[in-house]
């Protein structure tokens, strides 16, 4: 039998670290919703609550990360994240997002969850001010930053601990005995 070792790598992020984040659920009116985030990172620490009676159960946060050559970028690859809905949507009860759906790491589900997740994009808005201003002017709000994140809180995890964390690096050898 192997023994497998799981330690920090010294610090480095690699390309590895980076993935395709991708929550799948549908509206009560049965179309299809996908959240996906691209060059994602988990930027938390590695955290696990260990309690008699409980099972571990860690929340992980994936942010989306932009290209270094953003400058190149069109306006349908500028954003790092997207919400595509398959299916008619119609005004009232079945447009309602039901929070039941699957989340995967580069294609590749998430076991089992519980407590589902959450999906935020936290932006920050500058207002440009001039003298005598009262507030914010409508032709002067500049967003100046967008964080997509999409988070999960997982049941099973040590199988894919790489995917999940950064900078973790992983050997086997084989148990004595």
């Amino acid at each position: 039998m192997a023994i497998k070792t799981i330690t920090g790598n010294g610090g480095n992020v690699l390309e590895t670290d980076f993935h395709v984040i991708t929550w799948i659920g549908k509206t009560k009116g049965g179309a299809a919703c996908k959240i996906t985030l691209e060059d994602a990172i988990n930027k938390g620490n590695l955290e696990w609550t260990l309690a008699e009676k409980n099972e571990v159960v860690p929340a992980l946060e994936f942010e989306a990360c932009y290209g270094n050559a953003d400058s190149q970028a069109t306006e349908e690859t500028a954003f790092p994240w997207k919400i595509e809905i398959d299916g008619e949507v119609t005004a009232g009860a079945k447009e309602v997002l039901l929070g039941l759906g699957v989340f995967a790491i580069d294609g590749v589900e998430v076991a089992l969850c519980r407590g589902g997740g959450a999906f935020k994009v936290e932006r920050e808005f500058r207002d440009i001010v001039a003298d005598g201003d009262k507030g914010s002017v409508k032709d002067r709000v500049a967003l100046d930053a967008e964080r997509a994140k999409l988070s999960m809180n997982v049941l099973t995890m040590l199988t894919s601990l790489t995917s999940m964390y950064p900078a973790l690096k992983v050997t086997e050898a084989e148990a004595a005995g």
